[in-house]
């Protein structure tokens, strides 16, 4: 049994985006030696991110869950909560950006400042592009019926979900303890 389009295509991306932040994060890992850095206070408002964030997955492993069952109301109700709490994660991030330039770490302040920034904006393009994925998975179930939905395309966005997820842990843990 062979890999559909859209998996051939899920995976891709994922791989490339594995490849993308693990140069990101060589380069931050290589950089942070140097005498000019100086770390970068994590906000709180990022573990209420990362809350956010795992809420958002666990509304897709809803959404699966019911696709699996051909479950119309729980698809949606799953997708709902997972394109609520995905969006509660990148107004988080902004008003977190908001909050370390109020207290004067801008972009261009020090190496840590670029790095921290470019993590995480990253990271939250990546999720605005699953949000993407999601709002046309969204509309197409709520136009649909049961009975012509294809929980393929639930499955594949609840994949990159857990992915946005992991990667996001990963950054965040590398973040904390650097």
């Amino acid at each position: 049994m062979g890999l559909t389009h859209g998996q051939v295509f899920v995976y891709t991306l994922m791989t490339v985006i594995s490849i993308l932040f693990l140069f990101v994060t060589n380069a931050y890992l290589f950089r942070m030696n140097f005498e000019d850095w100086r770390s970068v206070p994590i906000p709180s408002l990022l573990w209420v991110n990362t809350g956010s964030l795992v809420l958002a997955s666990a509304g897709m492993a809803w959404a699966i869950n019911g696709a699996k069952k051909s479950d119309l109301q729980t698809i949606k109700v799953g997708l709902a909560i997972g394109g609520l709490f995905a969006i509660v994660f990148v107004s988080g991030q902004t008003w977190a950006w908001q909050q370390l330039t109020t207290s004067g770490f801008f972009i261009a302040a020090n190496p840590a400042n670029t790095f921290f920034y470019l993590i995480t904006a990253l990271h939250a393009l990546h999720v605005l592009g699953g949000m993407a994925a999601w709002f046309y998975v969204t509309l197409k179930t709520f136009k649909q019926d049961a009975s012509i939905l294809q929980p393929e395309s639930i499955g594949l966005l609840g994949t990159y979900w857990h992915y946005m997820l992991l990667v996001w842990v990963m950054l965040f843990g590398l973040l904390l303890l650097t």
